[in-house]
């Protein structure tokens, strides 16, 4: 029986959120691969998170290098390889470097990512531009600053003892918020039929970037990050929505993408 785009990317989800459950309850900490660095969860970032590159890669041949569609498709394979570049940075540095290490590559990686991202969506929706009202964007704007005040609330009430840090920590909610605006307005036009089931993908992608970002801080504040932390969890479900997001756009399940 031939399953639903849908439907498999429900089980998909499911299923990541099933071995994040299994490796809090058997505590995956005290099974590392690699000492220290690499855990099982953390398999999945590193060997699956490249099919989304690939589909992206695919995508980028099919569109060529000229028009919207095509730079919005060049912008999204480089966000996917500079995070899954960050994601390889953060766990060299787990393995290979010192805990007081003060390079802030990593988070430099991220924030070129978000960038990226948000590119992306933005010469996406450009040809649909006739479409967006100044109300959606503002409406867009005030949802997203629900990203902002957690993780704000969270960082005032930790001492401050180091303000490089602190400033690197600050600037992830806004990011989240700037990469949402484009996001909720594409599922609007999603859900008036304007785009494809791509964009649906995308704005869920965004939201669990910025719920994971904002679990994160606060667990990093609070100093109970894990492995097995449902940070990132909402992390792999955002690799889960843009892989079949841009799989949308590739012949799957019979389907054909449509513009």
């Amino acid at each position: 029986m031939q399953i639903s785009q849908k439907g498999a990317l429900l089980v998909c989800l499911g299923m990541m959120g099933f071995v994040y459950f299994l490796a809090n309850i058997f505590q995956q900490e005290n099974y590392p691969i690699i000492e220290n660095s690499v855990y099982p969860t953390d398999i999945f970032f590193i060997v699956v998170s490249p099919i989304t590159i690939i589909i992206a890669a695919i995508l980028v041949v099919r569109h060529g290098t000229t028009g919207n569609h095509s730079i919005a498709w060049i912008l999204f394979l480089a966000g996917a390889i500079v995070w899954y570049a960050a994601d390889l940075t953060y766990y060299y540095n787990s393995e290979y470097v010192a805990e007081n290490n003060q390079s802030y590559l990593v988070d430099y990686l991220y924030y070129s990512s978000y960038f990226l991202y948000f590119g992306f969506m933005v010469f996406y929706l450009r040809p649909r531009k006739n479409k967006i009202s100044k109300k959606m964007i503002i409406l867009g704007i005030i949802i997203s600053a629900s990203f902002i005040m957690p993780s704000l609330y969270f960082i005032s009430q930790k001492p401050i003892t180091d303000n490089a840090e602190t400033g690197i920590n600050l600037v992830y909610p806004f990011l989240d918020s700037m990469v949402f605006v484009p996001a909720f307005v594409a599922a609007i036009l999603f859900f008036r039929g304007e785009v494809n089931f791509l964009w649906i993908t995308v704005t869920l992608g965004v939201i669990c970037m910025a719920v994971a970002d904002t679990v994160f801080l606060i667990e990093r504040c609070l100093e109970i990050f894990s492995t097995s932390s449902m940070a990132n969890l909402f992390f792999a479900w955002k690799w889960i929505l843009f892989g079949f997001g841009a799989y949308s756009h590739v012949k799957i399940f019979g389907a054909k993408p449509r513009q």
